[in-house]
């Protein structure tokens, strides 16, 4: 059985800990935004509510799932 390939920012790769990934990048000074439209959007988890699973919030209020957003650099 293979291992699971990790994800990683800096090549693209979307896996299981793609959130993990995103706020790494974050932190190393990428501005995440929107696949579609490229809008920049910002980490609010919640614990309960669409907060929960789609934790990434724009300045409009619309909110997106980890796999819907990638770092800009």
């Amino acid at each position: 059985m293979s291992q699971a390939k990790s994800p990683d920012y800096r090549t693209g790769h979307r896996g299981p800990h793609w959130t993990h990934a995103l706020r790494s990048a974050q932190r190393a000074g990428a501005v995440i935004v929107t696949d579609d439209t490229l809008e920049p959007v910002v980490y609010t988890p919640e614990s309960t509510g669409p907060g929960r699973f789609r934790p990434w919030l724009t300045p409009n209020g619309h909110r997106h799932d980890s796999h819907d957003v990638h770092p800009e650099w």
